[in-house]
Order: C-alpha cells, then structure tokens, then sequence
C-alpha cells in the first residue's frame, strides 16, 4: 500500500498533467488555407504540436480527417487531446505517395529523398524521381490500382499520401486498418486552381516546411492573379473553346463549374460548356460536340497521345472537315512527356497554375506574352 506522502505527490502530479494537457490544447495560432471552393484544409498550432485538419476530402463527404503532427524525438501529446486524429511524428523522411501530383510538391521542399515508395512509377515525369525508381531507391507498392500493403509496411514510412473518392474503389481504409499512417490530401477535389495549388502547403506540413511552401505559393498566386487581370483587360475578342475528344463514343467535356472551366475563364476564353453546371464531366455525344465544334475557335486536349492533325483525325474521319482543324487550332498539353507516359502536365501543372495560365493567355490571346515560351502545351503538326 502506497504511503499518504507517495498518494498526495501523486495526485499533485496528476492535476500537473491535466494543467499541462489543457495549456497545450490551447491554440496559439490558426493558418486556413483554400480559396473560393468546398474543401479546404486548415492548420492550427498548439504547444509542442500542430493539427491538420481536411473537413472535406471528397465531394459529398460528410466527415473529414485530422492530423496531430508533433516533433520526432519530443513528448507525444496525451491521447485526451484530439483522440480522432492521427498522431505523425515530424518531420516525415520515408513516404510513399499515390498520386504524381504529391510529387512537385516534395521536390521543390528538396525532399526528393524522401520518396521510398510510388503506386505507379510508369506516370512519373520527374526526372529526378525517375532515376532514383531506376536506382532502386523508389520502388512501386501497387498493381492495377491495388496497394500491395506488405510492401508498403516493409518501407517503413512515415506517411502514406493518398486521396479519396467516397467509393468502393477506395484503397485507403485498407491501408488503415494495417496500422499504416495514411495522410488523406484533397486537392484534386478543388475547382478553384490556386486553391489546389495551396495543398503544396499541407504536404509541407509534414516536413515542418509550411512556411517555405506558402511563401512560395504566394509567389505563384501574384503571378496568376496578374496573368487573369491581363486577360480579362484583352482588346481581342473572347474566342470559344472546346476540349477533350470522344471515347468508345462518348465525348466528356469539362462541365460549367469545373477546375478547367474555371481556369478557361481565368485565360480569358469563352468556354462552349460554360453556363452548364456541374464540377465534373458532362458525358455527351460526338454529334452534339460537333455541332458545337464548328462555330469553336480553339480546341484542346483533343486526346492524351495526339500529337499531330493526323492524330485528331484518326479518333473520327469528320474531325477533317472542321474549320478549327482546317486552321490548325488545336493544342495538346502534352509537350513535356517521359518516355513512359507520364504527363507533366498532371504533375508539376498543379502547383504552377501560373504557368499553366501563361499558355493558354498565349493561345488565346498571343499579341498579350510574345515572348512567351510553352511549358505545357503544343500546337499540333500536320
């Protein structure tokens, strides 16, 4: 049996802990990021830790996630404070990522290292990423689109960085339940492009790097804001744009409110699809778009591989006969490409939407940046 002394010296340890747990549950300072859009992420500093938060990953969520990032090496802070949300330590140095476009992010941070694991090297653009797949240094912890989880827990990582859709196809319950810390990043389901670009900063987050990427990102941000206010002063006249092509015949255009509508607009375009609603794709047929395709002034992404006139002819013989064709405006965002497929445009576009901007404000308005030079896009040869 303790002695009165040991029970009292207890207790005041006890109500020291809970002062303690209180102080630190106290925020000292609040970061919310995201702009005009339905899912944003916040970050809110406490003592000796920082929380995390996505309230909405996914369009249609109705709950969010919520990580307690606290220093490598430092005190872990009582399980009382936030107990739903994932405690990381930090900075991370082992992570595997599900998506390319996580990976701009980590690079410009100069964590390249960082990357052990890749659901798909095949998709990488990143030459720096690229070799260190070929090195051995990365390897892929996925086939078809499912997570080998024994590979995964074999690296070790500190972080997982993957996303979710709301559907069986989910792959990150999985990952969960065995133990892994799964980091949930919502930027695809951003419309607003700045505000996907400012996910760079929750990423680096886990690195302790936040104010290196925010900096950055404001950099970005002037430049595009700069870029939309040029476009929007044009003398010329808006042209009318059409984008995407047919598949297994459907053709899926970007609908009125969606992330590429948006940017389109930004560029000072007039975007064929514009007053429909809808943040996703609207699913028509190859004879609706051709009726609009030939009053169109500008065509885009006309598919992934094309890269020729011939290219957008081979996916319908009638494609020929469109005036916009005739003239050669089409444009493909598939300049920069490595010799397995993957797209930069889909990687390092994310975060530069300034540069994005830039090539389209050329296309549509060339007399406005001269001297510019694509980053992105190409106009398609004979």
């Amino acid at each position: 049996m303790r002695s009165r002394p040991a029970r009292f010296l207890c207790g005041v340890l006890l109500i020291a802990a809970s002062f303690a747990s209180a102080a630190q549950a106290q925020p000292k300072a609040l970061r919310h990021f995201g702009l005009a859009s339905a899912a944003t992420f916040s970050i809110v500093y406490y003592q000796g830790f920082k929380l995390v938060t996505v309230p909405k990953p996914w369009p249609g969520a109705t709950s969010g996630f919520s990580y307690l990032l606290y220093k490598k090496g430092g005190p872990i802070p009582a399980p009382s404070l936030f107990p739903q949300a994932r405690r990381i330590a930090t900075p991370v140095s082992r992570v595997v990522s599900f998506s390319t476009s996580y990976i701009p992010s980590i690079v410009t941070l100069g964590e390249t290292d960082s990357i052990v694991g890749l659901d798909s090297a095949a998709w990488v653009y990143d030459p720096t990423v690229r070799a260190r797949v070929a090195a051995g240094s990365v390897i892929e912890v996925a086939r078809n689109a499912v997570p080998d989880v024994e590979k995964i827990i074999a690296l070790t990582p500190d972080a997982v960085f993957t996303y979710g859709m709301g559907n069986e196809w989910d792959s990150h319950p999985k990952l969960v339940e065995a133990g892994l810390p799964v980091v949930i990043d919502g930027e695809w389901n951003e419309n607003d492009p700045l505000a996907r670009a400012e996910w760079s900063v929750f990423i680096a987050a886990f690195y302790d790097k936040e104010e290196q990427a925010e900096a950055r990102f404001l950099k970005v941000r002037a430049n595009y804001l700069a870029l939309k206010a040029k476009a929007a002063a044009a003398a010329s006249t808006s042209p009318k744009v059409i984008n995407n092509g047919p598949f297994q015949g459907t053709w899926y255009v970007s609908a009125g409110d969606s992330f590429m509508a948006r940017m389109l607009a930004d560029a000072g375009a007039s975007y064929a699809w514009a007053d429909s609603r809808g943040t996703g794709s609207l699913a028509l047929t190859v004879e609706a778009v051709y009726q609009k395709a030939l009053s169109a002034d500008v065509w885009l992404n006309p598919s992934l591989e094309a890269k020729s006139v011939a290219d957008v002819i081979a996916l319908d013989p009638r494609f020929a006969s469109l005036p916009l064709v005739k003239a050669g405006k089409v444009w493909n965002s598939n300049l920069r490409m490595s010799p397995s497929g993957g797209n930069d445009y889909f990687e390092s576009a994310v975060i530069r939407p300034d540069e994005a901007l830039a090539d389209l404000v050329t296309i549509f308005h060339p007399e406005l940046l001269p001297n510019h030079v694509f980053v992105w896009y190409r106009k398609l040869g004979e």
